[in-house]
């Protein structure tokens, strides 16, 4: 809620020279841009800890009460990570520059992704609970080791996909005094005009043993945030324009889990975060009335 203050707060201080200058709303050009290229950091949550406790599975709560072993306590564990396999994004903008300079225009991002969950470690005991719990854990681990495989094992994959439509707020710089023809123009986007998107996680066999039963699992966010940076250089022809962009976006989204059942039983955490940073390169048109 706070970071939606901002935005309008943001919003209004870019609209208020607007409205005192309504006759000067007419654009002086339009402009398009797509994207060619960019860069990307890697969509994957990173290494993590996978744990089984006692109230894991049946077979572990078994053990566990035949040595009054709380449900919390951890058995063995193994370590995993997550790293982005394939990658596709798209982005197109539309900007209207007016005679006072002011830019404004819309963004659309949308990208799509598939990451790679492999195990990086075998499964082994712990010391957690005392000497009974570490024999119980060592079995579990030899046990998971011979059924599901140690270091290497693929536990699963996650596809993702999603849009954010940016509302862009800049100013625009004539360089035809320095360099005939040149312009720079740059602004901020901000995440106003709706956001949508899934995470889906695939699961492989040890995945599906370790998670309660589920071969697949949907996560939804039920928080998140998104900003925009950009850069558009231009060289006019006339009345047309050739333009090169660079747009810099950052986004966070975090969704509350099960710890029963799926991604947070195998963690053991409640929380799932995600962010992103990605950098594109444009290519565009403009037209000067």
């Amino acid at each position: 809620m706070k970071k939606l203050v901002k935005y309008l707060a943001i919003l209004l201080i870019f609209l208020m020279p607007l409205s005192a200058f309504a006759e000067m709303w007419s654009p002086n050009r339009v402009r398009v841009n797509f994207r060619v290229g960019g860069s990307n950091a890697d969509g994957g949550i990173g290494g993590k800890t996978a744990k089984i406790k006692c109230s894991s599975t049946t077979t572990t709560q078994a053990s566990c009460a035949a040595y009054s072993l709380e449900d919390s306590v951890v058995l063995s564990t193994m370590s995993l990570v997550e790293k982005e396999a394939s990658r596709t994004s798209g982005g197109f903008s539309i900007h209207y520059i007016m005679e006072m300079g002011m830019i404004v225009g819309v963004h659309r991002y949308t990208t799509e992704y598939v990451t790679a969950i492999t195990q990086t470690s075998d499964w082994a005991g712990t010391t957690d609970g005392g000497a009974a719990a570490t024999a119980v854990g060592a079995g579990v681990a030899s046990g998971m080791n011979a059924g599901y495989g140690g270091t290497g094992t693929s536990l699963g994959a996650r596809k993702v996909d999603g849009f954010i439509n940016f509302l862009d707020l800049g100013y625009f710089y004539d360089m035809a005094d320095i360099v005939g023809g040149m312009s720079i123009s740059g602004g901020i986007g901000l995440p106003l005009l709706g956001a949508g998107g899934s995470s889906t996680i695939y699961y492989g066999l040890t995945g599906y043993a370790l998670n309660g039963g589920l071969m697949t699992e949907d996560i939804s966010a039920d928080s998140g945030s998104a900003m925009s940076y950009f850069v558009d250089f231009g060289y006019a022809f006339g009345t047309h324009e050739a333009l090169f962009g660079l747009r810099n976006i950052k986004t966070e989204s975090s969704a509350t889990v099960s710890t029963t059942k799926g991604i947070g039983l195998v963690t053991g955490e409640e929380k799932f975060t995600s962010t992103g940073s990605s950098m594109s390169y444009s290519l565009g048109y403009g037209y000067i009335f």
